[in-house]
């Protein structure tokens, strides 16, 4: 199945590990042109490193703190300016901690949101008016499923994730009329460090140990396999409706 990647332009942020690092390579293996953005300049060379030598496609990469507006105005600057215009923003940054409701001060909240929320809504906001000006775009939105499933363990997180379910939606009805195609993607359950760490953190938060916990979760959500990202995931994130996955909005190189 042919996704009409080939030869886009793509910025994933979070893109050194995880979910972001797998969203990068699937990309690059359908032939788009991959920046990968964190905060690790030594985790992004060795996640850039790996998915050339795995895709034999270039990746660029840009380390920048997306937790503050002048890194992601930095970030995304480098990308267009490495090349020349933005077809796609993957939207991925963020590890909010998991916890004991009474036990995390403002400050916790604050420093998780600043990089899960507000620097998802800092970096459409930046790349909007580049992806208005060259005819179109598109916005990808990773967003975890305590969006929708409420944790008392990991309610900081469920908060910003249920903001950005709202924030997307309202994003896309702002883009369309522009050709900017803005969706939310839930993987779900990704067996990573990131996963690891927090069910780690939520054990200790509801006070049982990490095999206890995990099988209560399993039970409950009926999720306890590990996944992959799947290429139809990223056709449905990149596709309209009604439509090829791509309209030819990009200028030549």
């Amino acid at each position: 199945m042919e996704l009409g990647l080939k030869g886009k332009t793509v910025l994933v942020t979070g893109g050194s590990k995880g979910i972001g690092r797998a969203t990068a390579r699937a990309m690059a293996a359908e032939g788009a042109l991959v920046m990968i953005c964190s905060r690790s300049a030594s985790d992004l060379e060795a996640a850039a490193g790996a998915i050339r030598s795995e895709t034999g496609q270039p990746v660029e990469v840009v380390a920048a703190d997306l937790s503050r507006l002048d890194g992601v105005e930095s970030a995304a600057a480098a990308a267009v300016r490495r090349f020349g215009w933005l077809d796609v923003l993957v939207n991925n940054a963020g590890a909010i901690k998991g916890g004991d409701f009474l036990a995390l001060p403002d400050e916790e909240w604050m420093t998780g949101w600043s990089l899960k929320l507000l620097g998802y809504v800092r970096m459409a906001r930046t790349v909007l008016p580049q992806m208005r000006a060259q005819g179109g775009g598109r916005i990808v939105n990773v967003v975890g499923m305590a969006a929708r499933n409420p944790a008392t363990t990991y309610m900081m997180g469920g908060a910003a994730n249920a903001a950005l379910i709202n924030f997307t939606k309202a994003l896309a009805d702002l883009g369309a009329p522009s050709n900017i195609l803005v969706t939310a993607v839930s993987p779900g359950p990704v067996k990573t460090d990131r996963w690891d760490s927090l069910q780690r953190q939520q054990a200790i938060a509801a006070g049982k140990d990490l095999e206890t916990f995990e099988k209560s979760r399993v039970e409950t959500s009926h999720s306890g396999a590990s996944r992959r990202l799947k290429r139809s995931q990223i056709s449905c994130a990149f596709s309209p409706p009604n439509g090829p996955p791509f309209l030819p909005v990009s200028p030549s190189p």
